[in-house]
């Protein structure tokens, strides 16, 4: 498994918490639109694990990431009606589970990973809520994934509508949102040529551990 993917999950949350007070800069989405392409990875690699045929691509949805900074306590204890709300223990585990062989049922229990979801945006709260300083919401759907969301079969031959050919449903995404690296011409090689290097990084897996230590100590200490 590609150790690149689960350190992107973290750095997609932990980037909002290092920008608190500062205007979003185009180093920032450039460095966004690469989070969102190694999830968007992530999500093709859960597709073609589990057989989803339907799997679709997710953006960085600016929408939602005006709803988390406007977020009260409260609020951080439910889904809304378009989204779910997690947070870093949410992106560890879905690390955990990625780079676990046998995380396969696991991992379609993460928000990260339902097939229909299109839009994910992390930011900082308002207000501090119980020590979390920041959280990410992800939609439209605001249930776990069942059964019946779920079209089985090779990746991308189970979309309802647009390109499906990099394996994931791409088009299904709301207004407001950043574009993906995989949104490019060259996308949809990107996500194939990339997930293709597995092999090639597989030596490097053991260092995964304690990148994501790093990560995870960073974002606690921000």
């Amino acid at each position: 498994m590609n150790n690149s993917i689960g350190i992107a999950l973290l750095l997609l949350f932990a980037s909002a918490q290092s920008v608190s007070g500062v205007k979003r800069n185009s180093h920032n989405v450039l460095d966004i639109r690469e989070q969102i392409n190694e999830l968007n990875k992530a999500r093709l690699k859960v597709a073609k694990r589990n057989e989803i045929a339907n799997m679709q691509e997710v953006t960085f949805d600016r929408t939602l990431e005006s709803k988390v900074k406007k977020m009260t306590c409260d609020e951080l204890t439910s889904p809304g009606t378009d989204y779910v709300v997690f947070g870093l223990l949410e992106i560890l585990r879905a690390v955990i589970a990625l780079e676990s062989k046998t995380g396969g049922g696991d991992l379609m229990k993460s928000p990260l990973f339902h097939p229909l979801q299109t839009k994910v945006a992390c930011a900082n709260l308002a207000t501090m809520c119980d020590g979390k300083t920041g959280m990410c919401l992800m939609g439209p759907k605001n249930s776990p994934v069942k059964e019946s969301d779920i079209k089985r079969g090779s990746p991308g031959t189970g979309c309802s509508g647009g390109d499906g050919s990099s394996g994931l449903c791409m088009g299904g995404g709301s207004g407001g949102a950043v574009e993906n690296q995989s949104d490019k011409k060259s996308g949809d090689g990107d996500v194939e040529s990339k997930g293709s290097k597995d092999g090639e990084e597989a030596a490097s897996s053991a260092s995964t551990p304690m990148a994501l230590l790093s990560l995870a100590f960073g974002f606690i200490m921000t």
